[in-house]
């Protein structure tokens, strides 16, 4: 570890001792239990924003919570003397949810479903609420429609056409005609009385749920065994019994970066893509989560009807096109030929789960 970022850890309360590399970040193993340090980049109202998302969540009965750990000066950030900024956080022995694991989804989807039952009523500032909402989705809508359409004329009129472009053409008017449905629908739908509710309400949504913030926590002993940890870590610290007896169920929430007040079915959404994309959207997969999001916090139909126009959007391809768009066209990688394929390959399937969703409309 660097001088500087030492100078920042000693205005922590800790006893260190083991610390670790790990994704850009340094895990540390103290007498107050396992941490994790990194450089901060963000800024300072985002993150009291954050904490005080991450406070509510724990002070309402949600303890597996990446919360801030203040300095010796009661303060979320620390700074060295060259005004490098970190930030501590707490961590969780475990490993990241399997999407392929259904009983894991499950458990992901109820544990969402739980966190958006607590992230309502939060005592924030008309300053941070008025930073902090979402973006209106509609435009989203319109603008990257207009985007596809920019990009499939660009194609056509090039005389020499790599594979990827002719591979592009072949499924464009189907996802454009999606597009086009989803921005119809969704005009048409109670969405904006929705996300005015939501406002008024103070829900928050966690704004990247995906499975590197899902951890399903194990207890220290099996982290080590099964090398949950990253290979080449050594435990140099007799194992305790609070570690052993960790809950092998519970599940922990991290990083709330992305975090905003808004429409909270707009998580469930992101990750019923995520696994679906994963699973080949087998109905299954994507039947099970909402029926284990619901169990805990109860979908309306309007909100229903928003996860429907969000799936039938064509975030990935629209996703790919916007790569393609912003990269130099000269070259295109065979990996996003092969994704742009994937997802062509895929919609039929998916769309036969909407088909199996208009049924709860």
């Amino acid at each position: 570890m660097e001088d500087r970022s030492q100078e920042a850890l000693k205005r922590y309360r800790l006893k260190i001792y083991n610390m670790y590399k790990a994704r850009g970040a340094y895990i540390i193993e103290s007498d107050n239990g396992l941490k994790l340090f990194k450089v901060f980049e963000g800024s300072r109202n985002r993150a009291l924003f954050e904490h005080k998302i991450k406070e509510h969540l724990y002070q309402n009965g949600y303890p597996n919570v990446d919360l801030f750990v203040k300095t010796i000066d009661d303060d979320i950030i620390s700074e060295d003397s060259n005004g490098c900024q970190y930030i501590m956080k707490n961590w969780f022995w475990g490993e990241e949810c399997n999407l392929l694991d259904l009983s894991q989804v499950e458990a992901a989807s109820a544990n969402l479903a739980r966190l958006h039952n607590i992230l309502a009523g939060i005592d924030f500032t008309h300053e941070q609420i008025r930073h902090n909402v979402s973006a209106d989705l509609a435009a989203t809508f319109d603008k990257r429609n207009r985007e596809l359409k920019r990009v499939k004329a660009y194609i056509r009129e090039k005389r020499q056409k790599n594979e990827f472009e002719l591979c592009y053409l072949t499924y464009y008017d189907d996802f454009y005609e999606h597009g086009l449905l989803a921005l119809q629908l969704l005009t048409s739908s109670c969405y904006e009385k929705l996300v005015e509710e939501a406002v008024q309400k103070r829900q928050v949504c966690h704004g990247n749920y995906t499975y590197h913030n899902i951890i399903m926590i194990k207890n220290k002993m099996e982290a080590i065994t099964k090398t949950y940890i990253p290979p080449g870590w050594i435990n140099r610290q007799p194992v305790t019994i609070s570690e052993l007896t960790c809950s092998s169920d519970a599940i922990a929430t991290t990083n709330f970066e992305k975090a905003y007040i808004g429409l909270q079915i707009y998580d469930l959404y992101q990750f019923i893509r995520k696994v679906m994309e994963k699973n080949d959207w087998d109905a299954g997969f994507g039947n099970s989560i909402i029926d284990a999001y619901d169990r805990v916090r109860p979908i309306s139909r309007d909100e229903m009807r928003i996860l429907y126009i969000l799936l039938l959007y064509p975030e990935k391809f629209w996703k790919i096109t916007n790569y393609y768009y912003n990269s130099k066209k000269s070259w295109i990688s065979g990996r996003n030929t092969q994704k742009l394929k994937l997802i062509g390959e895929q919609n039929t399937k998916k769309e036969h789960f909407l088909k199996s969703m208009e049924a709860l409309l």
